[in-house]
C-alpha cells in the first residue's frame, strides 16, 4: 500500500499529525519484540512501540533523539525526516514548536506511527529570513518509488526559532497537482485539516465521468480547493514520474 509524504504528514494522511479515532496505525512488526526476548532497540522506538496513538504534546516527552539548541535548521528538518522514516513519534513531535504540539493536541491529532522505510530524501540549506531572525525556510525532495513508477516531493519547511532551538512550525506543498502549492499551518490543526480534505475533493474525477461508472460509489459533493491566502514559499511542488 503506498503511503506517500503527505500520508505521513497530513490527516488521511496526518504523520506527523493523524487523525484520533478509528483504526490506530501500529508500528512496524519487526520494532516489536518477541516474547520473552529482550529487544535491541534505540529509547526513541522503544517510546514508538509503547505508546502509538499519543498526541504530540504527550509524545515529546518521551525519549527522542537528541538535537543540540545550537543546531542549524536543516539538521533540525534532516532529523525530522529520518523520524519520518522510522516511524519515531517521540522525536517527530520533540522538533515541532510548542503552539503546533498544544494546537495539534488541542484538536485531538495524534502523532502517527507509521514509517517510510524505503524513501529517500535530500535537504538543502536553510535560507534565512531576512526581516525575521527567528524565521528559516528549508527545502527538501522527498522520494519513493514503486514498482510502476517514482513519486517525488518537494516541501519547503517552515522553522521559528524557539528557546531550545529551531523548530518546524509548517510546511509548503503542492496538494493538488497544477495549482499553487499550499500552506500547511502545523500551529492552525483545523485549517491545515480543512485544506486537505479540500485538496483531496478536487482531486475526485469529474461528476460526469463518475456518473458514466454505475458501479463506483458516488462520493460526497465538494467545492474545489481555492488558492491559499497564506504567506508561504513558493518552490514546494509535487511531481510523479513514470
Amino acid at each position: 500500500m503506498r503511503c506517500g509524504l503527505l500520508c505521513l504528514m497530513v490527516c488521511g494522511g496526518m504523520g506527523l499529525v493523524g487523525c484520533s479515532g478509528g483504526d490506530k496505525p501500529r508500528p512496524a512488526a519487526q520494532n516489536e519484540p518477541a516474547a520473552g526476548v529482550p529487544a535491541q532497540v534505540t529509547a526513541a522506538e522503544q517510546a514508538q512501540v509503547e505508546a502509538p496513538g499519543v498526541n504530540a504534546v504527550e509524545a515529546a516527552k518521551l525519549p527522542s533523539v537528541p538535537v543540540q539548541a545550537t543546531a542549524p535548521p536543516e539538521q533540525v528538518v534532516q532529523t525530522f525526516l529520518d523520524a519520518m522514516k522510522t516511524g519515531d513519534i517521540a522525536t517527530k513531535a520533540s522538533l515541532l514548536t510548542q503552539k503546533a504540539r498544544e494546537e495539534t493536541a488541542r484538536e485531538n491529532f495524534e502523532v502517527n506511527p507509521q514509517s517510510a522505510a524505503s524513501a529517500r530524501y535530500e535537504v538543502r540549506p536553510a535560507e534565512y529570513l531576512p526581516e525575521n531572525p527567528n524565521g528559516a525556510h528549508v527545502t527538501s525532495v522527498w522520494t519513493e518509488t514503486y514498482p510502476d513508477g517514482t513519486i517525488k516531493y518537494d516541501v519547503v519547511w517552515v522553522l521559528r526559532r524557539q528557546p531550545e532551538g529551531w523548530r518546524i512550525a509548517g510546511m509548503a506543498i503542492e496538494l493538488v497537482p497544477g495549482q499553487p502549492p499550499a500552506f500547511l499551518n502545523f500551529e492552525d490543526a483545523a485549517d491545515m485539516a480543512k485544506k486537505y480534505s479540500e485538496a483531496m475533493a478536487a482531486t475526485e474525477p469529474p461528476a460526469a465521468e463518475i456518473a458514466s461508472q454505475p458501479n463506483r460509489i458516488q462520493p460526497n459533493s465538494a467545492q474545489p480547493v481555492e488558492s491559499p491566502n497564506d504567506p508561504m514559499p513558493t518552490a514546494a511542488k509535487r511531481t510523479i514520474e513514470r
